[in-house]
């Protein structure tokens, strides 16, 4: 379960290629989670919570084709995080035949959390031909107390930014960002 994983114990089985499970639960990840084999599966059940405690991604996507992320909500922490999630680095065309997914991913800056949190964007998509399917994406306008946030509170810029070829969203709710939205 969560209390019992890291991001040592998780990044271990995801180096030996193996799909993991996630189960409900909040997972306080001191490292990005690194999914860097093809076809690799993240799949949360019970909208497993990612929350980036050291600044880093919660999870960070290799240059690989048909990787499947899934049922997941990353959260932001206190740190400045460039991004919740990147997939690629930019230099990987991705696959038609053998496209990624991001299927029911949630990103949220702020909204639980009685101390500050920030990130710079939610997702980041540098590789081509990714889909995602039901994501959404917001930046909290309140706090855990139900007060409502004001001025640049939860910081996020961006909720996702794109820059590979063939990228398709369905279903894709962003709010609330200082910046840009998409």
């Amino acid at each position: 379960g969560a209390e019992a994983d890291t991001a040592a114990s998780i990044n271990g089985k995801l180096r030996c290629g193996l799909h993991v499970v996630l189960c409900p639960g909040v997972y306080l990840l001191d490292d990005s989670l690194h999914i860097n084999a093809t076809g690799q599966v993240l799949f949360g059940l019970g909208l497993a919570t990612l929350v980036s405690t050291s600044g880093a991604p919660s999870v960070v996507v290799g240059n690989v084709d048909g990787v499947r992320v899934a049922g997941v909500l990353l959260q932001a922490g206190a740190k400045p995080t460039p991004a919740l999630l990147v997939w690629g680095d930019g230099t990987h065309a991705g696959s038609q035949a053998a496209p990624g997914g991001l299927h029911d991913v949630y990103a949220r800056v702020g909204g639980p959390d009685k101390d500050a949190v920030q990130a710079s964007s939610m997702i980041q998509v540098h590789s081509g031909w990714v889909i995602g399917d039901n994501v959404w994406l917001w930046r909290a306008d309140h706090t855990a107390g139900g007060q409502i946030v004001k001025g640049g509170a939860n910081p996020v810029d961006t909720g996702l930014e794109v820059t590979g070829d063939d990228v398709s969203f369905i279903g894709l709710a962003v709010e609330h960002t200082l910046g840009d939205l998409v």
